[in-house]
């Protein structure tokens, strides 16, 4: 960028014809425009973009040109907004052995997808492998899954916790209901 280059604010409003330029701040804060280039106000290209911002959070439709009339200058590209989808939960996927792994759904720039972290499997927490190893993605939770036992090997799939811990529950259960006959006392048996 130049350290002469100058730049204009231009207004965009459908009511007006022709382009209207940023002339100046009147003494009670509101600006004037005018429809001569002549004397529309120069900027250095980083106030012209501060001063554009400024108006813009005011409400205006604002760009800006260059002295040549080429514009608008430095606007960011509007990207389409992302597909995120945050309803999603966290999966164990079950492989026909009973054990599996988990499946996590993140956010790519390709739009929502399911990953296998390597800091998930067990396997890989002994020695910190995790720390090493890059987690896999896939656009389905068995996809992603899938793609890790073919990468890793079926040594990293795992029991459900969950349905380890229900079944641990009911275990603890029917032990409590065997320990307690009717009409003894804790004390007598």
């Amino acid at each position: 960028m130049a350290a002469d280059q100058k730049v204009r604010i231009v207004i965009r409003n459908s009511a007006w014809k022709g382009k209207w330029y940023f002339q100046r701040e009147n003494d009670r804060g509101l600006q004037e425009y005018i429809d001569d280039v002549t004397k529309a106000a120069l900027f250095t290209p980083e106030l012209g973009v501060y001063a554009r911002d400024k108006f813009r959070n005011l409400g205006n439709d604002v760009y800006l040109e260059d002295t040549q009339s080429n514009g608008p200058l430095f606007d960011r590209e509007k990207n389409d907004e992302a597909r995120y989808d945050d309803s999603r939960v966290r999966r164990f996927v079950l492989f026909t052995n009973g054990l599996g792994l988990y499946a996590v759904p993140c956010n790519t720039p390709d739009g929502p997808r399911w990953t296998v972290r390597a800091v998930d499997i067990p396997a890989f927490a002994e020695n910190n492998r995790h720390t090493s190893i890059e987690s896999l993605f896939g656009t389905t939770p068995e996809d992603a899954a899938k793609r890790a036992v073919s990468l890793w090997g079926e040594s990293v799939l795992f029991g459900d916790p969950a349905e380890t811990a229900r079944e641990e529950q009911e275990r603890h259960r029917a032990a409590q209901q065997k320990t307690f006959i009717a009409g003894i006392r804790p004390g007598d048996r």
